[in-house]
């Protein structure tokens, strides 16, 4: 029976200070290493040896997955899909100059809904990516399957496996470095079967 195991990366500096960071190559900070090792702890006892592991291909996200996996004879896999939303022209931005600048679509934002932004990836957008990733990986891994990923991107994973609307903020914040497990449900699909495991003390979400 496969599990997934969505991991999101660990602090980064513009996590700490409040940037988003969306598709921006940022990465994980000394703190954000130290949560990757505490994943790890918490992770391994409950994993098969034999789990695979795969990442998002940006650094901060492929850090977490190298430092989680250590020297264990795990295989270890990139994939793209699970990278973090486009935020277009709000990457880099602080939540106060996100708010100054674009106050309409930073309140709708906040509320669970969608922004109009350029080059902004939508729910659905990234929704679809990334449960094609996971159901490509799902297909290939018979047992325990990592996913390292990132905030909104795996919110939207977690949302569409479960059935869930997008909007709204039905699923809270995943923590960095936090882990959520999906299993199959009785009755098809998958079930939460816990969330946010591990997670440090409440901290910049963004």
């Amino acid at each position: 029976m496969t599990r997934i195991f969505l991991v999101r990366h660990g602090q980064t500096d513009w996590n700490l200070h409040g940037r988003l960071q969306g598709s921006t190559d940022i990465p994980l900070n000394a703190t954000g290493r130290a949560q990757a090792h505490a994943a790890a702890s918490s992770l391994w006892p409950v994993l098969a040896d034999d789990a695979v592991v795969v990442s998002s291909h940006l650094g901060r996200a492929a850090e977490t997955a190298r430092i989680i996996v250590g020297d264990r004879p795990v295989a270890l896999h990139r994939d793209a899909r699970l990278s973090e939303r486009r935020y277009g022209p709000w990457e880099g931005l602080l939540g106060h100059e996100r708010a100054e600048r674009y106050p309409d679509e930073d309140a709708a934002w906040r509320a669970g809904y969608e922004p109009d932004l350029d080059d902004y990836e939508t729910h659905a957008e990234v929704a679809a990516r990334m449960t094609a990733a996971a159901e490509e990986w799902v297909a290939r891994v018979p047992g325990d399957l990592v996913l390292v990923a990132h905030g909104s991107s795996g919110r939207m994973l977690l949302l569409a496996m479960l059935g869930l609307p997008f909007e709204g903020r039905t699923l809270g914040h995943l923590q960095n470095a936090a882990w959520s497990r999906l299993v199959p449900a009785a009755g098809g699909g998958w079930s939460l079967e816990a969330h946010n495991v591990g997670a440090p003390a409440p901290g910049r979400m963004l």
